[in-house]
């Protein structure tokens, strides 16, 4: 199976499907050897000929997360499409809150089911 079958198979992101892609994209990341460059464990080297080779993966690696996201969320990336750290701060920014607030709310929402009139229990 080729890289770019696997890569045809990831959906790519929407408004909807964060969890999702992250975790299709991540392995695929990982697979082609370009995770550790977009989480920010692989920093750039300081020696040239080892710097060009890290900004060629990064290239790669930005290109592979640009094709994998739709138009309308390629907003969240914008003048950051040579960095894929930054890339993909800035999705995981845009689709998981952090703040209690959704959490609270989900709760809210889950003790706040009532069963209808016209429901059974069995």
């Amino acid at each position: 199976m080729s890289t770019s079958d696997v890569q045809a198979g990831i959906k790519p992101l929407s408004n909807a499907n964060y969890p999702e892609w992250s975790g299709e994209m991540k392995a695929w990341l990982m697979r082609n050897g370009l995770w550790r460059l977009v989480s920010g464990k692989e920093t750039k080297p300081t020696e040239a000929t080892a710097a060009e080779k890290w900004e060629i993966k990064a290239e790669k690696a930005a290109g592979e997360i640009f094709l994998l996201v739709e138009n309308d969320q390629r907003m969240h990336f914008r003048g950051s499409e040579e960095d894929p750290v930054e890339m993909w701060s800035l999705l995981e920014a845009a689709h998981l809150s952090k703040k209690p607030s959704a959490r609270f709310n989900a709760y809210i929402n889950l003790f706040s089911i009532r069963k209808q009139d016209n429901e059974s229990l069995t």
